[in-house]
């Protein structure tokens, strides 16, 4: 292989890795001949078009990469994850065992499957493979991450901010990270870190917007005029109208009137304003986001 040719292909690599698919795309069309059908060209083209959310693209590329090159582990890795994107689980699951089959122990193939088996609602059988997976790599921050989004689908809020945190600490530039701490942040009941980390991913991520909506959302949470609702946040709002309904006839029950007047007073204004106050604080903050 020429010279040109391996320089256009490791800068190709080195756009892909900094986070600039389109650069490695542009990269990737100079090349012809036995340069066009490395098998570096069909990985780097495969992985920038799914990072570009080109999944239809990606697909077509990686499968003629793998008709060329056949059962190369990063290619299915990469086509699976597409295939996932675009919801065609089965067709991903197929390509995450046929690299299983050739590497059962990769950690990075068990992660993949376990995210198709989150996307299918199997979040014990995710589970268990994330463990395989730490099993190979126990430090690594895909791990992390993988254990909070299985604890987000467990309903372990603290288990997912605790791991959350770890991904975060591995790598605090990465915007996948910081939306699982924010999102984990919310749900322990911390929503200035929850405010400051999707902020953050959504200010890298721009083209995303669930991610845009979920900031939008903690920024809501966050203001000074919602701190009154912070107990609905918290803790279940049914679990709060019933300690309330208790508070006011146990006042009554103990011949406290007055108190009891004041209490439910204070509750039926407490209840206006959770009704009043966050319509008009989102139609204020959609405004000027």
């Amino acid at each position: 292989m020429s010279e040109p040719t391996e320089a256009r292909l490791q800068m190709a690599g080195h756009w892909l890795q900094i986070g600039h698919p389109e650069r490695a795309l542009s990269e990737l069309q100079g090349l012809w001949g036995d340069g066009a059908l490395d098998y570096r060209a069909y990985l780097f083209r495969g992985a920038a078009l799914h990072a570009l959310d080109r999944n239809t693209e990606a697909i077509d590329v990686l499968r003629d990469g793998l008709g060329h090159h056949g059962p190369f582990l990063p290619l299915l890795q990469i086509l699976a994850a597409a295939l996932r994107a675009e919801g065609r689980l089965p067709e991903a699951e197929a390509a995450l065992l046929q690299g299983l089959s050739l590497n059962p122990n990769d950690p990075d193939l068990l992660l993949g499957y376990a995210m198709v088996c989150l996307s299918a609602g199997q979040a014990e059988k995710a589970s268990a493979l994330v463990e395989r997976a730490a099993s190979q790599a126990p430090e690594s921050a895909q791990v992390s991450a993988a254990r909070a989004q299985v604890a987000f689908a467990l309903g372990k809020d603290r288990d997912m901010h605790r791991h959350s945190e770890k991904a975060l600490s591995a790598d605090p530039e990465d915007p996948a990270a910081r939306a699982l701490h924010g999102t984990s942040a919310m749900l322990t009941g911390d929503p200035n870190a929850g405010y400051r980390s999707l902020a953050s991913a959504a200010a890298a991520d721009p083209g995303d917007a669930d991610l845009r909506e979920a900031a939008r959302e903690a920024r809501l949470a966050n203001h000074p005029l919602m701190r009154p609702l912070r107990p609905f946040q918290r803790f279940n709002p049914l679990v709060v109208w019933i300690g309330a309904v208790a508070v006011i006839y146990g006042l009554r029950l103990a011949g406290l009137w007055p108190l009891a007047v004041v209490a439910t007073v204070g509750w039926f204004t407490f209840c206006v304003y959770s009704w009043v106050a966050p319509p008009l604080l989102r139609r204020w903050i959609n405004r000027n986001w």
